[in-house]
């Protein structure tokens, strides 16, 4: 089931009967792109060393076996009816180019009939559909990444932006990537927007992000996706604030919507955040893709009010995760600390590797956060301004 194309008029998301859409839920952060601080792994820093260290210990093919048993137990059609329980409307799906290619000269994974094999977003858009809401695809970690931080997939190793051969040959394989994704989903509403980098040149501020190629990078992804699919928002990310960001205009980006992700310490701090926002005049839609009350004494009821105010889009980070505090934590709507689960990389057998991942069920292994109410009660709210 699809749902009903989304565009953007002004500061609104519109569908195709002409009506306002708010897209409000959360990630499935962790399901496709683990983050150490967060997944059901210890003995490296992220993703890429998950990857190359079962393939070092065991093989391709069998640590693409082992991956594929965690994602598959990671998020299940239970999570789903749970989220569209809640009366949400959207997820927002963190995803990295491996999860398609077998390495980092674009070789792309095939079905047997010879198509890319993009049946993990296929699944989720299919199903998401299927309950009602709608799906943001996020580039969470890019060929070359962009950036030095371990939620990219491999941490101090950014070279998308460099002025060098092998720059340039990541940008184009960027490119093609987004291009096969953009064909693939053409034409299907239940996808709400393409996120073409997850917080890129995060460890960055000021004229050292300006005058960086983030905003020509940004330029090629977005002409690879129009290229294939003139239809589809596309949401562009300000990290950490608008003034990372140039007017729409002067870049030719038509049907956009900004991002930002907003971790403030404070309710105040948030208040002020969003004024800032208000002062830049972009007129294109905003979407709070990532953000949570998990610093200093900020609230989850006057954040959520505050959005709803302003006629933001959001999501949470996350859904799922697993930490110490994990069944407590602000980060979690799903939360575990149950260290049975937890696989080592670097010691455990294939087999203990199996049983563990094969456990990651949130049914299984996780609580829910005491504020999941809280969160459906806004997500259901028309907007409060």
């Amino acid at each position: 089931m699809s749902l009903s194309m989304l565009h953007c008029e002004g500061e609104k998301i519109i569908n195709a009967e002409g009506k306002q859409v708010f897209l409000r839920g959360t990630n499935l952060g962790g399901w496709l792109l683990d983050e150490l601080w967060q997944g059901f792994f210890k003995g490296g820093e992220a993703q890429w060393d998950i990857v190359t260290t079962l393939e070092n210990r065991f093989g391709k093919q069998e640590a693409e076996r082992l991956i594929k048993i965690r994602e598959d137990n990671y998020i299940t059609e239970y999570d789903l009816d749970y989220l569209q329980s809640l009366g949400f409307t959207c997820v927002r799906v963190p995803f990295w180019y491996r999860n398609f290619q077998t390495d980092d000269c674009g070789t792309f994974k095939r079905k047997e009939n010879g198509e890319i094999d993009f049946s993990r977003l296929d699944w989720v858009v299919e199903e998401c559909g299927k309950r009602g809401m709608y799906v943001i695809l996020d580039m969470h970690g890019v060929p070359g990444h962009q950036s030095i931080a371990h939620h990219c997939c491999r941490v101090n190793h950014c070279r998308l932006y460099d002025e060098t051969e092998e720059g340039a040959y990541f940008r184009k394989l960027a490119c093609e990537l987004w291009s096969e994704i953009a064909r693939n989903f053409a034409g299907n509403g239940t996808v709400a927007a393409y996120d073409l980098m997850n917080e890129p040149m995060c460890d960055y501020e000021g004229e050292d992000k300006v005058n960086s190629k983030y905003h020509d990078v940004y330029s090629l992804l977005y002409d690879a996706v129009r290229a294939n699919d003139p239809d589809h928002v596309i949401t562009l990310e300000a990290i950490w604030t608008p003034d990372d960001m140039p007017h729409p205009e002067e870049r030719g980006w038509e049907n956009v919507m900004y991002q930002y992700h907003l971790y403030d310490d404070s309710d105040e701090s948030f208040r002020e955040v969003t004024q800032h926002h208000a002062s830049k005049k972009f007129n294109v839609p905003v979407l709070v893709g990532e953000f949570s009350p998990c610093r200093g004494t900020a609230s989850w009821e006057y954040i959520l009010k505050l959005f709803n105010e302003c006629s933001y889009n959001w999501q949470t980070w996350t859904y799922k995760g697993h930490c110490a505090k994990g069944t407590t934590s602000q980060w979690f709507m799903m939360g575990s600390d149950d260290e049975d689960n937890v696989v080592d990389i670097n010691n455990d057998s294939a087999e203990e590797i199996e049983r563990k991942w094969s456990s990651v069920r949130t049914e299984n292994c996780c609580k829910p956060m005491n504020d999941h109410k809280l969160l459906s009660q806004y997500a259901k709210m028309s907007c409060l301004n």
